[in-house]
């Protein structure tokens, strides 16, 4: 590691590129496409960007890295994957699919959730004599489902039915008799 060289005091990744065995790997994770324009690329024709710009103190790591075509490479420059897509008008499917889930209710995500088996847990804060765990809440159910739940399911998604359990109603008598003294 040196250090930085913007002078903000942390330390950058000395790695700027991956190794051939990375490259196959990002290759074949990306399906043999550029992941900005989607267009089949060849493996020699691949170059590798940062979703995070390594000169903005990205890490050079699989997870960090996109599978590009030059014209894409060249046009990301130092923007994010996000901020790249945006300025060419391309809606993230992530970002797509969280708007949509912003505009359903809690019981809606529930629903949900509960359908695609995932579990979402509240907040747990614990003290010296105590623990407790908070239900979960509408942007927890939002995070966890916008990855795995595709724009046209949550367009089928009609609001979940509550039955309402009618009470029994306890006769009241004014009879002094039917009291029980």
């Amino acid at each position: 590691m040196q250090m930085d060289l913007f002078g903000l005091g942390g330390e950058r990744d000395s790695k700027r590129s991956l190794g051939q065995r990375d490259k196959q790997l990002l290759y074949l994770r990306a399906k043999e496409k550029c992941e900005l324009c989607h267009k089949p690329i060849k493996y020699l024709e691949m170059e590798v960007g940062h979703n995070k710009a390594w000169t903005k103190g990205g890490r050079t790591t699989l997870k960090n890295c996109l599978c590009l075509c030059p014209t894409c490479n060249k046009l990301q420059g130092t923007d994010s994957k996000k901020q790249y897509l945006k300025k060419i008008g391309v809606k993230d499917k992530d970002e797509i699919s969280k708007n949509k889930l912003e505009n359903l209710s809690l019981s809606e995500l529930k629903a949900i959730a509960k359908k695609k088996g995932i579990k979402v847990k509240g907040r747990a804060s614990e003290g010296l004599f105590y623990s407790e765990t908070s239900a979960p809440t509408k942007r927890q159910y939002i995070n966890k489902l916008k990855g795995a739940v595709s724009g046209n399911e949550i367009k089928g998604t009609k609001k979940a039915k509550t039955t309402k359990i009618k009470k029994k109603r306890r006769r009241r008598s004014t009879n002094v008799f039917d009291l029980g003294w």
